[in-house]
């Protein structure tokens, strides 16, 4: 029996997505992986990549999605293993062992493990990244603080709380692993890095997107209107005019 689903979400991605199959199909523990595509209707050669490697891959589909987290969705109700993780195109699993040193097949699916990851930038250059889960953070509104490529989730919750994507196009990860921990399901951290995590001037380099970020995230955690809700946005506002 497979432990594990890895879903990789796609949109207009033929220059990266290969490197991200070749890294998924070329785990060491590939055996134990079913492996998902989900495109969002791509516009380039995205599908024609896929397609290329359907033999090692279990479903590609590509149809118009709602974003991101919508696409990630379709990707859980089709998974059918007791783990699920999401690999965004253009970003890698550490090494070729990353998910055999997690021995997934002897846990029993019952909490979330998270770890590290190394940050590649687009000039080439790495940083370490450790994860800084919110539930250790007391001086901000936090986000998630888990990069979502270094995280692997019991199936069953995944399914039982989808994202929500139309109340929280961005925030949708934190609020869906914040209401877990709410609920006092258990979150185990590996302190080693299982992803490589390509960061370019994507969505977060945008001021006018962490002012988004930063109201979804203040809902979540049930801050906003708050002293400390206008205290950080003040100072939001004012690192923006730097």
């Amino acid at each position: 029996m497979k432990t594990l689903t890895v879903v990789t979400v796609t949109y207009n991605a033929e220059k990266t997505l290969e490197k991200t199959i070749l890294s998924v199909i070329g785990q060491s523990a590939f055996s134990q992986i079913d492996y998902i595509i989900v495109d969002g209707a791509s516009k380039d050669q995205t599908v024609s990549v896929a397609k290329r490697y359907e033999s090692a891959i279990n479903v590609i589909i590509s149809e118009p999605d709602h974003g991101i987290f919508d696409a990630m969705n379709k990707g859980a109700q089709l998974a059918r293993t007791p783990w699920i993780m999401f690999m965004n195109a253009g970003d890698l699993f550490y090494d070729e062992d990353t998910v055999a040193s997690l021995h997934l097949d002897s846990q029993l699916a019952d909490h979330i493990v998270y770890g590290d990851c190394m940050r590649v930038y687009a000039n080439g250059n790495q940083e370490y990244r450790k994860a800084q889960p919110f539930f250790k953070m007391k001086n901000c509104i936090p986000g998630i603080g888990i990069c979502h490529q270094s995280m692997y989730i019991p199936t069953e919750w995944m399914r039982a709380h989808p994202y929500l994507w139309q109340q929280y196009p961005h925030c949708a990860d934190f609020e869906q692993v914040y209401a877990f921990w709410q609920e006092g399901r258990r979150l185990q951290y590996l302190d080693r890095p299982l992803c490589l995590y390509a960061y370019g001037e994507g969505f977060s380099s945008d001021v006018r997107n962490i002012r988004q970020v930063f109201e979804e995230n203040a809902s979540i955690t049930h801050l906003k209107h708050t002293w400390f809700y206008y205290k950080q946005k003040l100072r939001l506002w004012l690192s923006s005019l730097k």
